[in-house]
């Protein structure tokens, strides 16, 4: 997954990604493993996937973790946190990546598919910010998928993408309040990226006709975000906070 040669520049430091262990979370999970930090990724349910991707951290000769932890619960998430200070005695950055989908028209979209979008959008997000705030050591880092369709807000995304402009305006509120400490608080949006999450909710045709819009032709990859994510961490975008940096080869 870790394309480029990279410095061991987080040995010392603990990180987290909720969400790590497939897609673009173990691509950004290995890049903090490759770098030197202690890596811990929280997954909800994928057992296979979070031991195989356990098994690549633990290449890179860090400690890592692979947590069971529902993102959407707030006992789960405030659980997790503790356990990654009580066992590794700090907390330094956290990456959160866990999101969900449904593209419907506003007249289609059922109280149910609100919840959902909003628990696994929203809600968690809230859960790991709240818990961040508490638990993550001075100069720390917090990063957070969001979506470019923020920007447009229209078609059949129109929920989806409500629920992804309330973390990003969460992202700023956390920003102030956090940068006091030198904590940075910020959010990547990536355009479509070609993985299980945005496949899951496309049609082969919608997957094509995303690809050609884009300038370059192609449907972004983990690879294309893992960098932006790895700078927005480092000690050189100290001075960047609460920010929605938008990733998506031009095409919005």
């Amino acid at each position: 997954m870790t394309s480029t040669p990279v410095t061991r520049d987080l040995e010392g430091k603990v990180a987290l990604v909720l969400g790590g262990t497939r897609n673009q979370g173990a691509a950004f999970a290995e890049n903090l493993a490759a770098r030197g930090a202690t890596t811990v990724v929280s997954y909800a349910g994928d057992d296979a996937a979070a031991q195989h991707t356990l098994a690549v951290l633990e290449k890179h000769g860090v400690t890592a973790e692979a947590v069971r932890s529902d993102a959407t619960s707030s006992a789960d998430v405030d659980a997790l946190f503790a356990g990654v200070v009580e066992r590794h005695g700090r907390l330094d950055i956290v990456v959160h990546v866990p999101g969900a989908v449904i593209k419907k028209p506003l007249a289609d979209t059922t109280d149910a598919d609100f919840d959902h979008l909003i628990g696994l959008n929203t809600r968690s997000a809230f859960n790991s910010l709240r818990a961040t705030a508490r638990t993550i050591a001075d100069n720390g880092r917090y990063v957070i998928l969001s979506t470019t369709l923020t920007s447009i807000m229209t078609g059949t995304y129109g929920v989806y993408s409500g629920s992804k402009a309330a973390v990003e305006r969460m992202v700023l509120a956390a920003a102030k309040e956090l940068g006091a400490r030198g904590i940075t608080v910020n959010a990547v949006a990536p355009g479509p990226i070609d993985d299980d999450f945005f496949r899951g909710a496309e049609t082969p045709e919608s997957i094509a006709a995303a690809a050609l819009h884009n300038p370059r032709g192609r449907l972004g990859h983990p690879q294309d975000i893992a960098p932006v994510v790895a700078w927005l961490v480092s000690d050189e975008a100290g001075w960047v906070s609460g920010q929605t940096v938008r990733a998506n080869g031009a095409m919005f």
